[in-house]
């Protein structure tokens, strides 16, 4: 059976127990004990948090251990890492490269990579380059970092600038924009093609993550992201959720797009 390591395990549980029922033998990575997804693997192992020296080299052995032949992240918290340090590693990484991993990370940056890629986005700002003529309301978003946040809703002028000097962290601002709000579950080969979409609506979220949706029939969401999907595959491809939003008949990526190629 085909090995695969879960790094960053933490809560999903959900996706482990995929793997496990597709018939892969399971290995599950945490540096905290109490992770739920560990238990759901065949194997699992404490290893050292991200940043530490010791991480990669924790991880290298366990593929050379297990014969790991896949490594998929279940965070982002060691994207970057694990896309610096895939020759290292030994074995197929479920991650762009690094350059596109590092962009992804950055809404603002994000905003600017799906521009270049004719990917509509919501109109998005540094905090010292909000035109005059911004239509509010407006969102004060965290640039970096996921959950949801650090996010504030600006109903004016005033308020945006209260809000740039209340949050703690670094910032974007970007349009609010009306319509319904979905997601599009992407599954992706390696090569970028992309080989079904599915697109829901969120009941409830946990931490910024959904939880809880119901799916779609509506064709024309699914064409729409199966159509964002076609980048160059050395780059990067958009995976499971793409978070779209249709206002006036149009889709825009947001920036919060994932970066592993699922």
């Amino acid at each position: 059976m085909t090995a695969v390591l879960f790094t960053c395990a933490g809560q999903r549980v959900d996706i482990v127990d995929a793997f496990n029922r597709a018939g892969a033998t399971t290995i599950a990575a945490d540096a905290n004990a109490l992770a739920p997804a560990l238990y759901g693997a065949h194997h699992h192992v404490l290893v050292p948090r991200v940043h530490d020296d010791a991480y990669i080299p924790a991880l290298r052995e366990l593929v050379q251990q297990h014969d790991v032949k896949l490594i998929v992240p279940l965070t982002d918290l060691d994207q970057v890492t694990l896309a610096e340090a895939r020759d290292e590693l030994g074995t197929l990484v479920l991650l762009p490269d690094a350059e596109i991993v590092e962009r992804l990370g950055d809404k603002y940056l994000a905003h600017v990579l799906f521009e270049e890629r004719g990917i509509d986005s919501p109109p998005t700002w540094l905090p010292n380059g909000v035109p005059g003529d911004a239509s509010f309301p407006l969102l004060v978003k965290a640039r970096h970092g996921f959950g949801s946040r650090h996010i504030y809703r600006a109903e004016d002028r005033a308020q945006l600038g209260f809000f740039l000097g209340y949050t703690p962290v670094e910032s974007i601002v970007q349009a609010c924009l009306a319509g319904e709000e979905f997601s599009i579950d992407v599954f992706c080969d390696l090569d970028g093609r992309c080989l079904n979409a599915i697109p829901r609506t969120m009941i409830e979220s946990k931490g910024g993550e959904s939880i809880k949706g119901m799916t779609s029939p509506t064709s024309t969401r699914a064409s729409a992201a199966a159509s964002r999907c076609r980048w160059p595959p050395a780059d990067g491809i958009p995976s499971s959720p793409s978070p779209l939003r249709v206002g006036s008949g149009r889709s825009r990526a947001s920036a919060t797009f994932a970066k592993a190629s699922s």
